[in-house]
């Protein structure tokens, strides 16, 4: 009885986790390139190369990058790719980390928020899945892009080919 319990439990908590997310395909080109779960409150909006993803607190964005097929043809192309959201893109910090198996470059920089002119800081992560280079970032004023970063890496985390 104990362990029929526990199962139920389980399958019950299983199913509760498994409900809170979404998952989202994300185009290059016109092709569906790459899968990757989201809270289910959160909204994500696809337009050209770039998807927007809107969480509970914080912005997640995301670039296919068709002019690079490495991850070091997209470093020097960053601050162009991102500069809709984040402007004068100077990087500071170059970390690297594992998205989807491979690996991928966690950049660290300051510059000017887009919508406003403020200073502030971005985090980029570039990454490989499939064929296609992805760029993601997160940035605010101060330690916004820092607090952020949990929540983008977990996004990451979840990346996989469609």
């Amino acid at each position: 009885m104990r362990t029929a319990l526990t199962l139920l439990a389980l399958a019950l908590f299983h199913l509760t986790a498994f409900a809170e997310i979404q998952e989202i395909t994300i185009p290059a080109g016109n092709a569906p390139a790459l899968k990757l779960e989201i809270p289910k409150d959160a909204k994500a909006t696809t337009k050209g190369d770039k998807t927007s993803i809107l969480l509970k607190d914080a912005w997640v964005y995301l670039w296919s990058v068709p002019t690079a097929k490495t991850i070091a043809e997209a470093v020097p192309q960053t601050a162009t790719i991102i500069k809709s959201e984040f402007t004068d893109f100077k990087l500071t910090e170059t970390k690297h980390l594992t998205v989807v198996g491979n690996d991928a470059d966690h950049l660290f920089g300051k510059g000017l928020e887009a919508d406003d002119g403020d200073p502030g800081a971005a985090e980029v992560v570039i990454f490989i899945v499939g064929k296609h280079v992805f760029v993601a970032c997160v940035h605010g004023e101060n330690e916004a892009a820092a607090k952020t970063r949990p929540e983008m890496l977990a996004i990451l985390k979840s990346a996989k080919a469609p």
